[in-house]
């Protein structure tokens, strides 16, 4: 039993020694030198020696920070197990340092923004000053130049020195490489190094460039760019890899119609594929069918940086099809300049092709064709540390010029689109989502095939989607979003809308309010949104809520 006892005081001994801290006393050379280090408020407990002997060199370097030039440690020793004790010999303290420049061409002094033969400066400031024209000099464009203090002098409590400046070659990028993803779009690479390609090498520009690439979603940056400094040039080198850009969404059902007895297909389908073949190029495939009243299907492609230059195409093709009333057929080809990957202005051909099912042929509603001339430009801004919300700006403008023909009379028309969103950041979990959702449709006359439909969870939510029908239309989506943890929020969603219908005289406001939950997973982003929709002077029913489902899965 005592022996028992032995190993068991043997064991804790051993454990409370190996859990205890080791201790720094730093002292000077006599009363006033220990006061002076007292003071400047030192760490006196550590985990482990190496500890200990990295603070008493922080100690001499705030040593010299206070003009203790020539201090330096006499000597340290253990005095137990536990203490350590360094003696340090502080010397005279130096006040001021006079710089002389007048050994610095003039040249020279314009870079480092000097005008005066002589600079004095309390001891503490020469290093921030030192940094300072060095980070000048950098921002220049002089990134392997050098400055130093040279031929010291004591003169009572002040030090002289000479500043001397080894001012290399101005750099400019030459060269942008990529690493790990070899296959990285030619054109887009050309694209940025354009921008960038004879500009002053400095910081500054390297940022831009990390951040450029981290704009471009379908890769991401393994690590922080790097610099290859020659001769002649100056080459930056960005490590890529591919990224998980494609999304999918959707469902398929399907029923019995019984009146003519066939099965009928309901559901809808998102799929967005991004770079599939390592050219930037972006698919989206989008169908919906609600089993009773509408189809929409919608193909869009576009293709950047044909041919390795800034020029892209984009086309897609539109059918939406209103129970039996009737179908439109939308083909729209654009051609485009791109002034980043998310930054470009389009120039198109939009034709409509409208078939009335029913052959009613009256003035509200008929066959018709039309041509537009279009104009787009489009803009997409990411934050690049939020996971949940990376899109936080979104423009997209459309203008077009053209005319439509149908059987009852022929007339010119234009319209305009927008579709402008922003995140406004209070903090970190306190996010305003601001959205505009505007269409505006000129003519003589109007057909109600020809009307912009809106509604749905993409539009004013609490409302049918694309239930509603105008030639004039806006409104004001909202959303405040709380952020529960990095993967989870909460919002609330207040929706404003106005619009006019001329087939109808109809003029109207919208009101949509509601609250959501969004999750994001390894697999995707899902969303609840739970909303209620009236128009004009109708009162609000929870019989008329409406619940939007979605998981938008990534791969």
């Amino acid at each position: 039993m005592r022996f028992l006892f032995c190993i068991y005081t043997l064991l804790f001994s051993c454990f409370w020694c190996g859990a205890q801290n080791l201790y720094l006393k730093a002292e000077g050379t006599n009363a006033t030198e220990t006061a002076v280090i007292d003071s400047l408020g030192y760490v006196r407990s550590h985990e482990n020696a190496k500890a200990v002997e990295t603070e008493a060199a922080n100690i001499l370097q705030n040593l010299s920070s206070k003009g203790y030039l020539e201090a330096q440690e006499v000597k340290h020793e253990k005095v137990n197990d536990t203490t350590f004790i360094y003696v340090f010999s502080l010397a005279a303290k130096t006040d001021y340092i006079h710089i002389y420049t007048a050994g610095l061409s003039e040249n020279e002094k314009q870079l480092l923004d000097i005008t005066e033969d002589t600079i004095v400066l309390a001891t503490g400031a020469v290093k921030q000053y030192m940094e300072n024209r060095t980070a000048l000099l950098e921002k220049k464009g002089y990134s392997l130049s050098n400055l130093q203090l040279t031929g010291h002098e004591r003169k009572g409590n002040s030090i002289t020195a000479a500043l001397k400046a080894e001012i290399e070659k101005k750099r400019t990028l030459d060269g942008l490489v990529i690493e790990g993803y070899t296959k990285f779009p030619e054109g887009l690479r050309r694209s940025i190094l354009k921008k960038y390609k004879g500009k002053t090498f400095n910081r500054e520009n390297l940022q831009r460039v990390y951040n450029d690439f981290n704009a471009i979603k379908f890769v991401s940056q393994i690590r922080y760019p790097e610099i290859l400094f020659k001769e002649d040039s100056t080459k930056v080198y960005v490590y890529l890899e591919k990224a998980k850009p494609n999304s999918f969404d959707g469902f398929i059902g399907f029923s019995n119609d019984e009146d003519e007895g066939k099965v009928r297909f309901n559901g809808y389908l998102d799929l967005l594929l991004v770079n599939v073949l390592n050219s930037g190029e972006r698919f989206n495939l989008y169908w919906k069918n609600n089993g009773d009243e509408q189809t929409t299907f919608n193909a869009q492609l576009e293709l950047p940086y044909v041919f390795k230059s800034p020029i892209g195409l984009k086309g897609s093709l539109n059918i939406f099809k209103q129970d039996s009333t009737f179908q439109n057929t939308v083909t729209d080809l654009n051609a485009g300049y791109y002034f980043s990957y998310n930054s470009k202005l389009f120039l198109g051909y939009r034709r409509t092709q409208s078939v009335d099912i029913q052959n009613l042929d009256n003035t509200t509603l008929s066959d018709y064709s039309s041509t537009f001339w279009t104009s787009t430009y489009e803009h997409t801004g990411y934050t690049f540390d939020d996971y949940l919300f990376p899109e936080k700006t979104r423009i997209m403008i459309k203008g077009g010029v053209g005319s439509r023909n149908s059987r009852a009379t022929d007339t010119g028309q234009f319209f305009l689109q927008a579709d402008v969103s922003h995140n406004l950041y209070l903090n970190k979990r306190n996010i305003i989502a601001i959205r505009n959702e505007s269409y505006y449709l000129d003519s003589d006359t109007y057909i109600i095939n020809e009307l912009y439909r809106f509604g749905g969870i993409n539009s004013v939510r609490g409302v049918n989607e694309n239930s509603l029908q105008a030639s004039l239309y806006t409104a004001l989506l909202a959303e405040y979003r709380y952020v529960l943890a990095p993967n989870m929020y909460i919002y609330s969603i207040t929706d404003y809308g106005y619009f006019q219908d001329k087939t109808s005289n109809l003029n109207d406001n919208l009101l949509g309010l509601g609250f959501g939950f969004g999750l994001l997973t390894k697999n995707g982003l899902f969303n609840i949104i739970y909303a209620n929709g009236s128009t004009g002077n109708q009162s609000i029913k929870l019989s008329n809520s409406i619940v939007h489902l979605s998981f938008k899965a990534v791969f």
